[in-house]
């Protein structure tokens, strides 16, 4: 365990994105890691601090601790490996030392690795209860930046999205958020749409997201 001063992050991360990493973190268990729970604890600006058990106890003192403390601890102790993983790998910038912390802040290099994070494991959330509206999700994106049509296409097809046509994907839930997120990350806001339709009348699309509005019906 660390025997300086504890950390402090400061970020200046968009509220959106931030917003995305809650979610994902409440809504995917798949990315529920300590890594990721780390660059959670940076993207919003949280504390990284000392312990309750010293470290010379604890391999005296596991055997009277419950499952859940020595689970807690542990995830604890790989908290602060992974800020020395991130901080080696120049994803974090020490600034100052401040009312007794020691004050760190993302570099370029750590707000996209957070990003990347971000995409990797975004996800739409299902409404507790359903608009009845439809989202037309369109794109002409130039040859120029295929490789960021390839990853659309893909993370589209990963979230549910129905391709009815070439660059024409559909899906009942709300993705506005979702939908402008792609858009930053991949740069690609002048080539996309996203529309709000009351009807959906293709019977191919009604029979694909049957079961998934099943419950909302």
């Amino acid at each position: 365990m660390p025997k300086h001063k504890p950390i402090k992050f400061e970020t200046t991360l968009e509220t959106s994105l931030r917003k995305e990493l809650v979610k994902i973190l409440k809504e995917n268990k798949k990315a529920r890691t300590t890594i990721n729970a780390t660059l959670a604890l940076i993207a919003f600006g949280g504390i990284l601090t000392f312990g309750i058990i010293a470290p010379g106890l604890f391999s005296t003192l596991t055997h009277t601790l419950g499952a859940e403390k020595r689970r807690r601890y542990q995830e604890y102790q790989e908290l602060w490996r992974n800020f020395y993983k991130i901080k080696k790998r120049g994803d974090l910038k020490f600034v100052k030392e401040k009312d007794g912390y020691l004050i760190y802040r993302p570099t370029k290099k750590g707000k996209e690795k957070i990003k990347k994070v971000v995409f990797d494991e975004l996800i739409l959330e299902k409404p507790k209860k359903w608009d009845k509206k439809w989202r037309l999700f369109i794109f002409d994106i130039p040859e120029s930046k295929k490789r960021a049509r390839d990853a659309l296409r893909k993370k589209l097809q990963e979230l549910g999205f129905y391709q009815c046509q070439k660059s024409v994907w559909i899906h009942p839930f709300p993705c506005l958020e979702e939908v402008e997120f792609l858009k930053a990350y991949l740069a690609i806001k002048p080539f996309v749409k996203l529309l709000v339709v009351d009807e959906m009348t293709d019977g191919k699309v009604l029979y694909h997201f049957k079961n998934l509005l099943k419950n909302y019906l």
